[in-house]
Formats: C-alpha cells, sequence, structure tokens
C-alpha cells in the first residue's frame, strides 16, 4: 500500500508564521504554524489526500504506527520539559487512571503508557536547550551571579544559597527544584538576569527567553543547560529522562507516538517539578548530536538508540537509491525538497514534491526512489 497523506498545521503559540509557508510553499494560515504531524497519534492522525474525511487511522483499520513523523517550527522557545522511560509511563498512566484524572484534563501528566524517545534533524539553523551542563559551568554561572549583581543583594543571597545546594549532596537536583519551585516569585529575578546581558553575552538567552516567558524560573533553568546550535542536516536525540527545549528554527522531528511531556518552565502550561524531577536524568552528559551514517549514495542513516523507528535522509541526486531494499516494517517518507518518486514492488507509484508526504505499508518486498530532490524516510522497527 502506497498512499499519499496530509494534515493541517498546529498553530501552537510557539510556532512561526513563516518558517513553514516559505520552506515548504505551504499557504500560510495567517496563525502560528507550529507543527504538522504525519502518523495515527489520535490527537491529529493524518488524512488522505484528496479524502480530507479519511484518516490514516481509519484507512488501516485502527492500526496505530509506533512512531510519528513531524514538522516542527519554532520561532519562540518550547516549554523546558523531559518524556519519561517505558516503566515510568506505564506507571504513571496507571496511577492518574486510578485517581480518576481525565485524559484530556489540564493537569494530567500521562496520557497514554508510552515512552516518548525523540530525534530533531535540522532543515535550518536550529537553537535548542538539551541536557545539563557540566557541574564547573554550572558553579562559575552562579558565582557570576553573584559577583555581577545590581540588586540590593536579593539576588547575590540567592546565587550564594544556590551554589551551596549545588556542592552538597545530590546537588544539581537539588537546585532544579528549588528554583522551579519559585513560579510566582520570580519576576525581580529574571529582570535582574535580563539586565546582565548588557555586560555578559552568557546572559542573552535570559534576556531573550524573559521577554517571552516574563518572571518564569526557566528563564534561570536555561542557563544551566547546553545551549546548541544546529546547521540544516545535524540532529539532536533525546532520550527518555534529557532535559530539553527547542528555541528556533525549522526541522523535521520523529518520536515514538506518546504525548507523554512533564514540564519544568518556560510555558503557562500545567508543570509537575515534584514528578518531572523523577524522571529526570541529573547526570551532565555530552550534547547528544546524532552522527550520520552513509549507508550508499544518497542513503544517510540517522541512528538511534530506540527500538521504536528508523530514520534516513534521502537524496537521489537524480539517481535510483534503495534499489531493493526492504525495511522492517511500515514508513512514512516527506519531501523536504525538490521532488521524489516512489515505485515498490507491488508496482504502485506516486511522485512527492516538496512538503509533500506518503505512507508506505510493509507488504512490499522492497522500493525505489528516483528524483532530484531530498526526503525524510521514518520506518518501524518491526
Amino acid at each position: 500500500m502506497l498512499l499519499k497523506i496530509t494534515n493541517q498545521a498546529r498553530d501552537y503559540a510557539w510556532g512561526s508564521r513563516t518558517l513553514i509557508s516559505d520552506y515548504f510553499g505551504i499557504a500560510a494560515t495567517g496563525k502560528p504554524m507550529a507543527e504538522i504531524w504525519f502518523g495515527t497519534h489520535p490527537v491529529s492522525p493524518a488524512v488522505l489526500e484528496g479524502k480530507p474525511d479519511v484518516t490514516l487511522t481509519e484507512q488501516l483499520k485502527g492500526h496505530q504506527l509506533s512512531f510519528l513523523l513531524k514538522i516542527l517550527a519554532a520561532d519562540e522557545a518550547l516549554s523546558i520539559q523531559a518524556h519519561p522511560n517505558s516503566e515510568q509511563a506505564q506507571q504513571g498512566f496507571l496511577r492518574e487512571n486510578q485517581m480518576g484524572i481525565s485524559l484530556d484534563a489540564p493537569t494530567r501528566n500521562y496520557r497514554d503508557d508510552k515512552h516518548k524517545p525523540e530525534i530533531i534533524v535540522a532543515l535550518s539553523d536550529f537553537q535548542a536547550l538539551c541536557g545539563f551542563r557540566p557541574i564547573a559551568e554550572i558553579q562559575q554561572i552562579l558565582n557570576d551571579l553573584n559577583t555581577h549583581s545590581q540588586s540590593s543583594g536579593a539576588l547575590v543571597e540567592l546565587s550564594a544559597g544556590w551554589l551551596r545546594l549545588l556542592n552538597g549532596e545530590n546537588g544539581l537536583q537539588k537546585l532544579f527544584s528549588d528554583i522551579a519551585n519559585r513560579r510566582g516569585n520570580f519576576d525581580g529575578i529574571a529582570a535582574e538576569l535580563s539586565s546582565m546581558a548588557d555586560f555578559d553575552s552568557r546572559f542573552a538567552l535570559a534576556e531573550q527567553l524573559n521577554k517571552i516567558y516574563p518572571g518564569d524560573p526557566g528563564v534561570l533553568l536555561a542557563l544551566f543547560m547546553n545551549h546548541v546550535f544546529l546547521e540544516p542536516g545535524e540532529s539532536l536525540f533525546l532520550p527518555a529522562g534529557n532535559i530539553h527545549a527547542y528555541l528556533s528554527g525549522l526541522g523535521v522531528e520523529v518520536m515514538a507516538s506518546s504525548d507523554n511531556v512533564l514540564r519544568g518552565g518556560l510555558t503557562s502550561k500545567h508543570i509537575d517539578v515534584l514528578e518531572l524531577e523523577a524522571v529526570l536524568n541529573f547526570e551532565p552528559m555530552p550534547v547528544p548530536k546524532v552522527k550520520p551514517i552513509e549507508l550508499s549514495s544518497g542513503l544517510i542513516h540517522y541512528p538511534c538508540d530506540t527500538d521504536d523507528f528508523l530514520l534516513y535522509r534521502i537524496e537521489p541526486n537524480g539517481q535510483r537509491v534503495m534499489a531493493e531494499i526492504s525495511l522492517p516494517g511500515e514508513s512514512i517518507i516527506l519531501c523536504t525538497a525538490g521532488d521524489v518518486a516512489i515505485s515498490n514492488s507491488l508496482e504502485e507509484s506516486q511522485i512527492l514534491r516538496r512538503g509533500e508526504a506518503a505512507y508506505l505499508s510493509g507488504e512490499a518486498k522492497y522500493f525505489n526512489l528516483s528524483g532530484s530532490g531530498t526526503a525524510f524516510l521514518a520506518a518501524s522497527t518491526r
């Protein structure tokens, strides 16, 4: 089965009004265009092209894909967040069901029982926060807060206390908890952090974030996270427990098909600091950039430590690639530049142009792609 699919953009407030329309040639809506989902997730299942009343889920008779592919376009920072592992998701989902919390309640943490590992591949210059900085760098930031503070002493005293917390047992977790729980009591601190951008460029991010989320403790928490810059084609893989926040840019995102998000700042949505702490990995780690592997000319694999999906970038350059290759299961392909032609062993074919996508069932023994464009292919591993 080879079907062209489409979907409407999600208009989250942090989305861009221009990135998707400019890059893909998709008509602007006058609202932020934050994400376009290609998959069977019940929140926004893809629909068949030319049949907007038929979802991909219905076409597959209720079958759910193990993954979700998205176009993501951010003009403003997304929330500081992390996702649970499978065991945490199963336990949390069961616990909240037993507590009688509705699945659509704004205070719900676990909307399903699945984990949510994810990868983002940049299509434009892309900025993100990802994982905690080394402890020594966080110590230096707190020392500089103490040194450069222009206040009457409140931030000097706080930063000294935070430094003592950090240097103690489970210091990073205690520091995170103390700051994240100061919601509604952080306006002056956030404003002073912003003012420091005038003489220390490291605080420019705090100034930027405080304009969007004034008084949010995430303005300071963001400074304790690795600030990552991706060029087009570069990527990050975010496993369970990795604290992160996308800041700006356009990318292709693939994840396990879950909606479990635990937030800690830079948002007006529900925050549960205690539950977030329970899933967070507080060990500073290297930035988890993915090193792509060129399997053959025009076929690039992004290896990810997950059993939920595989991800490839395909650049035929006018040639035929992936001839007689069999993927483990079904897949979705998204054309991000030019055009690509798909044909398979069932004698089905489609041409995808920039911004178009297709679903490929696992029945075909192999398929081919040709053309002069670029496409991303996400596939099930089973």
